[in-house]
């Protein structure tokens, strides 16, 4: 097989070898390189230089279960490095100090690059009815990680990456933790992202489980509104401070002023769920369970939207001695995907009250429904609900389809900008 790579690595499966062809992506401890293996499928190889880095983040995927929404690890371990045939080889040695053997960790390799280019990169910012497919699919991933035990740690634009049908892939889990270990001491993150008490991990420990809250609704922020909301969540940040004393009247008044579309009409649930996410106090931000059962994804998820601005919406997200939330731990109380639909019809019959009709006996008439058969009842009800199951399936198809042909336009946008900064580059 010739390429102009620039290098070969040789994993420790006999016969297993990638050609290194290009630089894809790069942080503190490691290098992302697009890699061609034997069978000629792309794939995204990570290479690091830290050993901790190394561990940490391998061990955290192992822990995790696959997820559509999760970027895919094939395998990592040790193995041996070769010089390849391009001229830029000497780019990769002199990075890795010319050593042989290297750590690495092989994964799927996600074609349409970093969302934040897509927004961010262009300056363009999101429709509201597309960011909310894009964040909930986001959500379930976060929903993955909590429920594996594990927390993420740097929610960014940067590190959800779109396949090849442009669906979202969370990936670098290089700050993941445990939430079994107990609280995190440690600064993690990335500022603009990062939760208040990030900045202050050395004198007062946190919990990972609100920090990644915090940030997700940094993202939410983005995909709506195209530009960030803060630059840093504390009292010296002019819009934070705002949020701190919960002046959202102010908050949003400065936000919609820096809008490059000043017409655009902001719904009232949107605003309320940043809000929720984005609290100063840890303790009084909203749940996962919360925010996929929040009045904003009611347009997608099928349920009754009766929300509006003087909403009695203020669940408060309830957590234990740790601070973790106590339904995001894989408890009882968390909702799967298949509980958003509603599962009775609009006249509130509900799975209690099929309980209560059955002990009429099957044959019987309910004489709270004037006559009707509780079978009949029974039957309606199944209908209704398979109903809104295939209304919901069909929503989230038709923006799934809406969302690839918008990201698809931006992408010619994008590569030329790319292909500029390339060329600088060389």
């Amino acid at each position: 097989m010739e390429h102009e790579c620039l290098g070969i690595l040789h994993t420790q499966k006999q016969g297993e070898e990638f050609y290194i062809m290009k630089l894809i992506g790069q942080g503190q401890y490691s290098r992302v390189y697009l890699s061609i293996g034997k069978d000629d499928q792309q794939y995204a190889i990570k290479i690091f230089n830290d050993v901790e880095s190394f561990r940490n983040e391998t061990s955290r995927l192992k822990d995790l279960i696959p997820s559509k929404h999760i970027v895919k690890l094939y395998s990592f371990g040790e193995g041996i490095l070769e010089r390849g045939y391009s001229i830029y080889s000497y780019r990769l040695f002199n990075y890795f100090n010319g050593e042989d053997t290297i750590r690495y960790a092989i994964f799927e390799y996600l074609p349409n690059g970093e969302l934040y280019n897509y927004i961010l990169k262009i300056k363009k910012k999101l429709p509201e009815d597309l960011s909310r497919k894009i964040f909930y699919d986001l959500v379930k991933a976060v929903e993955t990680c909590h429920k594996c035990g594990i927390t993420h740690g740097d929610i960014k634009l940067e590190n959800i990456l779109l396949s090849s049908n442009y669906n979202i892939k969370l990936i670098d889990f290089g700050f993941a933790k445990r939430i079994d270990e107990g609280l995190i001491s440690s600064l993690s993150g990335t500022q603009g992202y990062a939760a208040p008490e990030c900045f202050v991990a050395s004198s007062k420990n946190y919990s990972g489980i609100p920090s990644d809250i915090f940030s997700l609704g940094v993202v939410l922020f983005l995909l709506v509104m195209g530009f960030y909301p803060f630059e840093k969540p504390n009292c010296t940040d002019n819009k934070y401070k705002l949020i701190m004393k919960k002046d959202f009247n102010g908050f949003w008044k400065k936000s919609e002023k820096i809008l490059c579309e000043p017409n655009t009409k902001l719904s009232n649930e949107f605003k309320n769920l940043f809000e929720k996410m984005i609290c100063y106090n840890a303790e009084e931000r909203i749940s996962i369970n919360e925010i996929k059962n929040h009045p904003w994804f009611f347009e997608l998820t099928g349920k009754n939207n009766n929300f509006n601005n003087n909403s009695n919406y203020n669940n408060k997200n309830e957590l234990n001695n740790n601070g973790n939330s106590s339904n995001l731990k894989g408890s009882n109380n968390s909702n799967d995907d298949n509980k958003i639909v509603n599962k009775g019809n609009n006249n509130g019959d509900s799975i209690m009250n099929k309980k209560k009709y059955n002990k009429f006996g099957k044959s019987s008439k309910d004489p709270f429904n004037k006559g009707k058969n509780v079978n009949e009842i029974i039957i309606n009800n199944k209908d209704d609900s398979s109903n809104n199951k295939n209304q919901q399936i069909s929503k989230y198809k038709e923006l799934e389809l809406k969302c690839a042909n918008e990201l698809n336009k931006r992408k010619e946008e994008i590569n030329e900008i790319l292909e500029q900064e390339e060329d600088e580059d060389d």
